[in-house]
């Protein structure tokens, strides 16, 4: 049997991604994950110092998409069926459509550098079609920015991106008041919708779960003061001793604190009582995007 795939990369502060799927069922709008790769760039530490993405990374992302290409062509991804999208570290950069044009020419890809909203839209829409009964409050915490979404009963009331991530924050470079503005738009929310659940997403978010044996696997969730006694126990140690005694690499060892600290700051702001855990990112709802609007458009050129 012949199968689809479909494939998205995701040019990120701090790695590049590369997700393939296959659909196995056009009805249901069902994948099955058959690759993830992941390249520890650091787009962010240049952008976030400099202003610019250096010579050097931009070449070095050049050769990580084409060896991504590769491997689609390995799997018969029809470009189609692909998209590659750049988030805070690219649409900062002074010269991030430089860099997408490189890019473009010479590999015939084409990089969306997309908006923080556009973002939190893609990556929160995979859960919020999945879920009818609840009020929750979607939080990807990147490497450069960090979005925020509203979701009442399946449907995304109001979105925001903070200029504020794991990255960046390694870097010193968050800007004066971003942290006190995220702080205070919570709770202004949490006023209107006091009894929100935390939807997190982003690699760290998944890896804190896995460290801790008192998260609830069945609700695939973790308790705020459950992820603050982590927290108080990674940020004790130094990078080399959380590679050590936690199995972490080190591209995920120094970021995983700033992470935490992140998803504490919004939790104790709308005093949330769980935070979610999906095994979902924005790669995730890039194909899926992909994939249903092909087949909206395929609905509205059929014949009745």
């Amino acid at each position: 049997m012949d199968y689809v795939h479909y494939a998205a990369i995701d040019i990120g502060s701090n790695a590049v991604k590369l997700l393939i799927k296959r659909l196995e069922s056009a009805y249901l709008g069902t994948f099955t994950k058959v690759v993830t790769l992941r390249v520890p760039l650091r787009l962010g530490q240049d952008v976030f110092t400099t202003g610019k993405i250096s010579e050097r990374k931009m070449y070095d992302l050049r050769d990580i998409i084409k060896a991504f290409a590769l491997v689609m062509k390995v799997y018969g991804v029809k470009k189609k069926n692909f998209r590659a999208c750049a988030t805070a570290a690219m649409r900062e950069a002074t010269n991030g459509h430089e860099v997408a044009n490189l890019i473009r020419t010479s590999l015939d890809i084409d990089i969306d550098i997309i908006s923080g909203i556009t973002e939190a839209a893609i990556v929160c829409a995979i859960h919020a079609n999945r879920t009818q009964a609840n009020e929750l409050l979607y939080v990807d915490v990147g490497g450069g920015s960090t979005e925020v979404s509203l979701v009442c009963y399946g449907h995304i009331e109001k979105t925001k991106s903070y200029p504020i991530g794991t990255v960046r924050i390694l870097n010193g470079a968050i800007a004066e008041g971003v942290s006190e503005e995220l702080v205070r738009d919570m709770e202004l929310i949490a006023i209107d919708h006091p009894n929100l659940t935390i939807v997190g997403a982003g690699g760290n978010i998944g890896k804190l779960f896995n460290l801790t044996d008192e998260h609830d696997l069945a609700e695939q969730s973790i308790k705020p003061e459950v992820l603050r006694k982590l927290y108080d126990k990674l940020s004790a140690l130094s990078i080399e001793q959380r590679v050590a005694q936690f199995g972490l690499k080190p591209d995920r060892a120094d970021v995983i604190v700033p992470a935490a600290n992140i998803f504490l700051l919004i939790a104790d702001a709308i005093k949330a009582e769980s935070i979610e855990v999906p095994s979902t990112g924005l790669a995730d709802g890039i194909i899926e995007d992909i994939f249903w609007r092909q087949t909206e458009k395929t609905a509205r050129l059929s014949p009745k």
